[in-house]
């Protein structure tokens, strides 16, 4: 029976959901039998079904159609693993997911993935805010959890860049919670981003969906960059799911003194991850050339001396008009203007950090 295959995307979404069939049944019946008419005549036990195998391969293609229907009402497409939209990368990793539901659009860029932990230090906040600027800057698309913490910043990097980035949930889009994530989705979605799921529009997160979840992040990425984790979580399923897919699997660096970093160094103690500390290791590691110039950010004089004296670590006001040598009401409304921009950010108790690179960071002349 195996030959050209003539199944319509709407008879596999049907098939799936009348029979109930896991993925890689259902991919062996799509090529086992040429249609879906072969299929529930030689295929199904006439236990499963009254009346003739016709009528049973029209109720199979309505079920999919209205299926279909019911999520393009909330601008919801459905690819299935014999779509040509469905994405290349995703299509050959063990048991991808027959259906993809997805709100947005996917890009034809090269993806990469940048997940880290929840509770990220000031330190992680940066690397995931830095990396995710070059890295969308120059061109790729950048595909995180929408999951609090450095997956969040992540995309939220992204969008405010302009850039392209996939938003991998663990439930329905209408189940998509809290808030904060529901709003994000939606920029992500209007900076021509996708929010992607396998699951229809109404199905809630469960503890199990989670990991699922993140062999879709590493199945649609060339590469995966762990940016904080601890020895267990999602992060570090991510980069086993990575590592088993044969992705490269980058990672930072971090404190020995830090919980947060002991994920990372247990991965690179293990040999199943680079270590790299800028983008553009990345990119060279890729074989990607960098585009030139990035988009650069003008400062005042006073600005750019300023952001000259900023360390990797907070540095309270005082000591930034002691380095910079500027008076404090110059220094005050720097920062103000700064931080209307984007560029810093305000600590507790007077301490500020940097938020961009320095070779972002240009001078008014």
């Amino acid at each position: 029976m195996k030959g050209i295959s003539y199944w319509e995307k709407h008879e596999i979404i049907g098939l799936k959901l009348f029979h109930s069939v896991h993925g890689p049944q259902l991919r062996s019946i799509v090529s086992m039998y040429e249609c879906l008419e072969s299929f529930c005549h030689y295929g199904l036990s006439a236990s499963l079904f009254s009346g003739t195998p016709k009528s049973l391969a029209e109720d199979i293609r309505e079920l999919g159609i209205q299926h279909i229907y019911q999520h393009r009402q909330h601008n919801i497409e459905l690819f299935t693993f014999h779509c040509n939209e469905y994405p290349h990368e995703l299509l050959h990793i063990d048991y991808p997911p027959s259906i993809l539901y997805v709100k947005g659009k996917l890009s034809n860029e090269s993806t990469i993935g940048i997940v880290g932990t929840r509770k990220p230090t000031i330190y992680g906040k940066r690397i995931a805010e830095h990396f995710a600027e070059i890295l969308s800057l120059n061109g790729f698309c950048i595909a995180s959890g929408l999951a609090p913490g450095i997956d969040t910043i992540v995309h939220d990097t992204v969008v405010k860049h302009k850039g392209h980035t996939y938003a991998v949930i663990a439930s329905g889009h209408e189940q998509i919670s809290p808030k904060y994530a529901n709003d994000l989705s939606s920029q992500i979605i209007d900076m021509n981003g996708a929010i992607i799921s396998e699951y229809s529009m109404n199905t809630k997160a469960k503890p199990p969906y989670f990991p699922r979840r993140n062999r879709i992040i590493s199945g649609l990425s060339s590469s995966i960059l762990i940016v904080e984790s601890g020895k267990k979580g999602g992060s570090m399923i991510t980069a086993q799911f990575a590592f088993d897919q044969n992705r490269e699997v980058f990672v930072i660096p971090g404190s020995i003194y830090s919980p947060m970093s002991e994920g990372n160094h247990l991965l690179l103690s293990k040999d199943k991850g680079k270590i790299v500390t800028s983008p553009e290791e990345i990119m060279n590691y890729l074989n990607i050339e960098k585009r030139s110039p990035l988009r650069r950010l003008e400062c005042s004089v006073e600005e750019h001396a300023i952001l000259q004296v900023m360390r990797n670590e907070p540095i309270h006001i005082d000591e930034l008009v002691y380095k910079s040598n500027i008076s404090r009401s110059i220094v005050m409304s720097c920062l103000l203007n700064l931080e209307c921009r984007s560029i810093i950010k305000q600590m507790s108790g007077m301490n500020y950090i940097s938020l961009y690179h320095e070779s972002t960071l240009s001078k008014k002349t």
